[in-house]
C-alpha cells in the first residue's frame, strides 16, 4: 500500500533503526511512522500516539506488544517481531566462535521452549531446561522485568548455567552491569522482513475489510408512519426522509426503502466501525438518529454482500427492541451502545452453516468467520500463513483449518510456496470457494 505510513512501530531504538533499514531495502520505508521508548511500559501511550495515523501497529518484542495489548482500546491491528529460531541460530554462532566450538549451559528467556528446543536439536546439541516463557495467550507472565533479571541471575549465581541469552535490552543492560555473562538474542534482518510483510498485509486485508458493505437499518413506529391526520402524515414522512437524507450524507450512504416502516442507509464497514470508535470514547456518534420524531429503533449489520449485511441489519434491529443500538458483524461479534464489558456473540441457527461446522468440527461462528476471511483472499493460492492473517489466528492453526477443508472436501493441495526469508515452505492449497459457500446456503 502506497501514498503514507501505514505500519507504526515501536520499539527500543536500535531494534527501530534496524526495522526501518529493512523497509527501505524493500522500497517502502515512506511507510512506516516510528516511535522509540526507554523502557517497554512506554509502549501504550506511545501505541495510543499512532492508532489514530496507522493501519496496524508492530512492536519489535512481545513484552511491549503485551503491555499495549492489556491497556485496550487501540483501533489499529497490533503484532509484534517473534523471536525466531534464525535469531537465536545468529547468537549460538557467535557464542560458539567466541567459546572456540563450545556452547555453555544457558537459561533462556522470551523464546518459546519448542523454538529452543527445536534450534539445539537442528546442531545436534542437548537443549537448556531453564527457559523462561515471558507470556502466554492469557497475557504477561512476570511482574516487571526485574523479575525476569532475576531469574537470570539466580540460575548463574547458583551454578545451574554458565551464561544468560535474553531477547530483552534492559535485561541485557542489568545483567551486565552487574558482571554476568549474556548474551543477546536480536532479531535477523529476514526475521524483521517477515514480520513488515505480516503487517503490510494485515494492512491490506483490514483496508478490505473497512470497505465491506454495511447497513444501518432504520424501523420506525405503525404511529410514525400513519396517524390519524393525513396532513400530519404527510409531514412526518418529509421529515423523516430529510433527517435521514442528512445521515445518510454523513455516513456517505444511500438511503432506500424497504417498506413503508423500514428504510436502510448502505455504507461502509470502515464508516460504522469509526462511529462505534467515537462511541467507546464518550462522543457524539453516527450510530444514533438526530432530529427523528416518534418511535423508532436502529440497527447495524456488516457483511460480504448487501443481503448478508441486512440480514445481519435485521438481527441488530431484534436485538435492539429494548432500547440500544447494536451492530452485528460476519462473524457473529456483537457491539451494543450499552457498552457492556462482555463480548457478546450471536448463536448460529442456519441449517447450512451446521451442516457444514460440523463437518469441519469448527464452532459455527467460526466457520462464518472462516468464510469472510477465505473471501479476501484467492481461493486458487491459500497458504496457512496467509490464512493465519486473514483469520487472526496463528499459523498453525490456519494449517489446522486448512487440512480440515481438505479432510471435508473442499480443499487440495496444490503446490509449495518457499520463502526467501525466515520459515519453512508453505504447502498452497486451491480452496472450492464456491461449492463451499453453496454448502452453507444462499442465507450466507
Amino acid at each position: 500500500m502506497g501514498g503514507g505510513s501505514v505500519i507504526g512501530i515501536i520499539g527500543p531504538e536500535d531494534s527501530i533503526r534496524l526495522v526501518q533499514e529493512v523497509a527501505a531495502g524493500e522500497g517502502r520505508a515512506e511507510e512506516v511512522t516510528t516511535r522509540a521508548y526507554t523502557d517497554p511500559e512506554q509502549a501504550p501511550e506511545l501505541a495510543r500516539e499512532l492508532d489514530d495515523l496507522c493501519q496496524v501497529l508492530l512492536f519489535t518484542g512481545r513484552i511491549p506488544y503485551a503491555f499495549a495489548a492489556a491497556s485496550g482500546q487501540l483501533r489499529a491491528e497490533i503484532d509484534y517481531i517473534r523471536h525466531a529460531g534464525i535469531d537465536l541460530y545468529r547468537t549460538l554462532s557467535r557464542m560458539l566462535l567466541a567459546g572456540g566450538g563450545r556452547l555453555p549451559r544457558v537459561s533462556v528467556d522470551t523464546i518459546e521452549a519448542d523454538t529452543v528446543r527445536e534450534t539445539y536439536h537442528d546442531i545436534e546439541l542437548t537443549p537448556p531446561t531453564d527457559i523462561l516463557p515471558i507470556a502466554d495467550s492469557s497475557g504477561l507472565l512476570f511482574s516487571g522485568l526485574a523479575e525476569i533479571t532475576a531469574y537470570h541471575r539466580e540460575r548463574y549465581e547458583s551454578g545451574a548455567v554458565e551464561a544468560c541469552l535474553t531477547c530483552l535490552g534492559a535485561v541485557h543492560r542489568e545483567l551486565r552491569e552487574r558482571g554476568v555473562p549474556v548474551w543477546r538474542v536480536e532479531h535477523t534482518r529476514a526475521s524483521v522482513r517477515d514480520a513488515l510483510r505480516r503487517a503490510w498485509l494485515a494492512a491490506e486485508v483490514r483496508q478490505s475489510r473497512a470497505t465491506q458493505i454495511a447497513v444501518m437499518m432504520i424501523e420506525v413506529a405503525e404511529s410514525v408512519h400513519r396517524p390519524q391526520d393525513p396532513y400530519q402524515a404527510e409531514r412526518q414522512r418529509l421529515r423523516l426522509r430529510e433527517a435521514l437524507l442528512e445521515h445518510a450524507e454523513r455516513m456517505r450512504g444511500r438511503l432506500n426503502t424497504i417498506d413503508d416502516r423500514t428504510l436502510v442507509i448502505t455504507t461502509t464497514r470502515g464508516t460504522v466501525e469509526s462511529a462505534i470508535a467515537r462511541h467507546r470514547a464518550g462522543h457524539a456518534s453516527l450510530l444514533t438518529l438526530r432530529g427523528v420524531d416518534g418511535e423508532h429503533i436502529v440497527g447495524f449489520g456488516a457483511g460480504t454482500t448487501i443481503a448478508a449485511a441486512e440480514a445481519n441489519a435485521r438481527q441488530a434491529l431484534a436485538l435492539g427492541r429494548g432500547g440500544d443500538t447494536h451492530v452485528v458483524f460476519p462473524d457473529g461479534e456483537i457491539y451494543s451502545t450499552r457498552g457492556s464489558a462482555v463480548k457478546q456473540r450471536l448463536r448460529e441457527t442456519a441449517p447450512g452453516v451446521l451442516r457444514v461446522s460440523e463437518q469441519l468440527r469448527l464452532g459455527p461462528l467460526s466457520t462464518r468467520r472462516l468464510l469472510e476471511a477465505l473471501h479476501q483472499m484467492d481461493p486458487n493460492q491459500v497458504t496457512a500463513r496467509g490464512l493465519a492473517d486473514a483469520y487472526g489466528v496463528e499459523t498453525r492453526s490456519a494449517r489446522r483449518l486448512l487440512k480440515s477443508l481438505r479432510a471435508a472436501g473442499f480443499a487440495e493441495e496444490v503446490g509449495v510456496h518457499v520463502s526467501t526469508g525466515a520459515g519453512r515452505p508453505q504447502s498452497v492449497y486451491r480452496v472450492a470457494l464456491q461449492r463451499l459457500v453453496g454448502a452453507i446456503g444462499a442465507d450466507t
